[in-house]
């Protein structure tokens, strides 16, 4: 059929598509799933850092080191929310050397705990979540989250308490799983979290972790596509850029808060 412009007609039914989504399943965060999460992530610990290397096919180092040396700088007061094992401090360590201030978060007690055998030069280990941070306003310079804002209860909630603790002209780093616009796309890289990813860590892991990597699936298909987040980034920060990876499977978001007073 000559007459028929396929390109047009993806475009129309991916834009359909992601209607049909913001109506039927808004994606406000991970709400009635957010227990079962933390009790999942609380048994990876042991195996954290080996199971993301391997299902990221070890890009999950170079994207956290190309978020950090876009965003922070030496003298920055640092919040790492969402720390997990302390990873994502750990590169911050290694790529831009000490900062003013160094303060890690994480809903998991054993996951501060581990940070705290890992993460040097860190000031502060304190157990919170991402929609209420015990910190007074306009505290830090850089709020990051490395691989943890998909596990957020409420993801405008999170924003908000990142909006509240950050100075005016702070930048929020977000280096996570992407879920891409393109339906295709989507599928695929969803078809991979569930069962690919999961048959990876069979492989070298063994089978008993296996269905602890397999519900990374669950999380992202209640996560965020690049456009829902960038619209939610956009109605609290300024110069929102989101630097898809990965064929769109993982991505690097940064943005500043807009200034007040």
């Amino acid at each position: 059929m000559d007459w028929v412009d396929y390109q047009s007609l993806t475009t129309l039914l991916n834009s359909l598509i992601i209607q049909y989504e913001s109506v039927m399943t808004p994606n406000v965060g991970l709400e009635e799933v957010w227990i079962s999460t933390q009790e999942t992530l609380a048994q990876i610990i042991p195996f954290y850092e080996k199971g993301n290397r391997i299902i990221s096919f070890g890009f999950d180092s170079r994207l956290r080191r190309d978020g950090i040396v876009k965003t922070v700088k030496s003298g920055d007061a640092v919040l790492d929310i969402g720390c997990g094992p302390g990873t994502m401090s750990q590169s911050l360590s290694r790529y831009i050397g000490d900062v003013e201030l160094m303060v890690l978060g994480d809903p998991l007690i054993p996951m501060l705990e581990a940070a705290k055998r890992s993460a040097l030069n860190v000031n502060l280990h304190i157990n919170c979540v991402f929609e209420y941070l015990p910190f007074k306003e306009e505290a830090f310079d850089v709020v990051m989250c490395g691989f943890s804002f998909r596990d957020a209860r409420n993801y405008k909630e999170a924003l908000g308490e990142f909006q509240r603790v950050l100075k005016n002209n702070g930048r929020l780093l977000i280096v996570d799983i992407g879920k891409s616009d393109n339906f295709l796309i989507r599928w695929f890289v969803g078809l991979y979290f569930r069962f690919i990813a999961g048959a990876l860590i069979w492989i070298f892991l063994g089978v008993k972790k296996r269905s602890l990597y397999s519900k990374i699936y669950y999380t992202y298909r209640k996560y965020l596509t690049f456009n829902q987040l960038e619209n939610l980034l956009k109605a609290q920060f300024k110069e929102v850029k989101i630097q898809q990876k990965m064929l769109g499977a993982a991505m690097i978001a940064v943005a500043k808060k807009q200034k007040t007073g």
